[in-house]
């Protein structure tokens, strides 16, 4: 009886570490962009309406990879406290959970077939390819930053844009291009963690110069392509044409500080901290 009524009854921490407030806000924030920037005018409502189904969808896949990772976050310190991994949540529960998030989700998706269709992959791609790669490989951070590229291509979509217009692919490529470093300086932080759960550290064989390179590509990358955004009408703005080209110096900046003094943790803060920022930048434009 009592295990029953822990199951219900869960704490506000747990509850932050069940549904992960932090990475909710950045997939919205992203929903929200791409739905506001998308051509023509939108309304209020389908602007709360799209961002909505995004968050739940994403508070779905996010459930359900606790759910099929409960073993693994079991054995590491950084999760181990999860409903999940502690037995506070039963499966079946949050199962149930699962479904009362991800059918009220797609269904506000329902009239626009494409939107519908990206939502549905981006929960598929999440759980079914992204989860089981991260046990076969450390690489699985390539696929895996793919998830990232969808909410705002279905805000667009649900907006009335094209699919393949230029504008959203630039978004939806700078958010890939992040977060291959952003999973990667965390895989450094906890790759002790990652070593007790059995599952592969990323940077294993590779020298400090070396982890230093693969690391310093891709930021340049995603600095990069905040510059393109800003040069080939990824906003039409001032505010974005004006701070996008000074975020990438200043993300570029802050990565050649840290990697002088010999530790990149303190950068892992600045590149979360970039992507916000271009995100109100581009919406400061929609704003304006």
């Amino acid at each position: 009886m009592n295990r029953k009524k822990s199951n219900c009854h869960l704490s506000l921490a747990e509850w932050r570490l069940l549904l992960r407030p932090r990475l909710l806000l950045m997939v919205c924030a992203s929903t929200l962009t791409g739905t506001v920037l998308a051509p023509g005018s939108v309304s209020s409502w389908t602007v709360l309406q799209v961002v909505l189904a995004v968050g739940l969808l994403t508070a779905a896949g996010t459930l359900l990879n606790q759910v099929q990772e409960r073993g693994l976050d079991a054995r590491m310190e950084r999760t181990r406290d999860r409903p999940l991994a502690t037995g506070r949540l039963a499966v079946p529960v949050a199962l149930w959970l699962c479904a009362g998030l991800l059918l009220p989700g797609l269904l506000l998706l329902a009239g626009n077939p494409v939107a519908l269709g990206l939502g549905l992959l981006a929960v598929a791609w999440y759980n079914v390819v992204y989860t089981p790669l991260k046990r076969l490989t450390s690489l699985a951070v390539l696929p895996g930053a793919l998830c990232g590229a969808l909410p705002p291509l279905i805000g667009w979509v649900a907006a009335g844009g094209g699919l393949l217009d230029r504008r959203v692919l630039l978004l939806s490529g700078l958010l890939v291009l992040w977060q291959v470093p952003h999973f990667m300086l965390l895989a450094l932080r906890y790759r002790d963690d990652y070593a007790r759960a059995g599952l592969p550290v990323f940077a294993a064989g590779l020298s400090e110069g070396g982890v230093l390179r693969v690391i310093s590509a891709w930021t340049l990358a995603a600095a990069f392509a905040a510059l393109a955004m800003a040069a080939c009408g990824g906003t039409s703005g001032l505010s974005g044409r004006l701070l996008l080209p000074a975020l990438g110096s200043w993300l570029i900046y802050g990565f050649w500080r840290q990697a002088r003094r010999g530790s990149l943790a303190p950068f892992f803060m600045r590149l979360n901290l970039f992507m916000l920022l271009v995100l109100a930048a581009l919406l400061a434009d929609y704003l304006v």
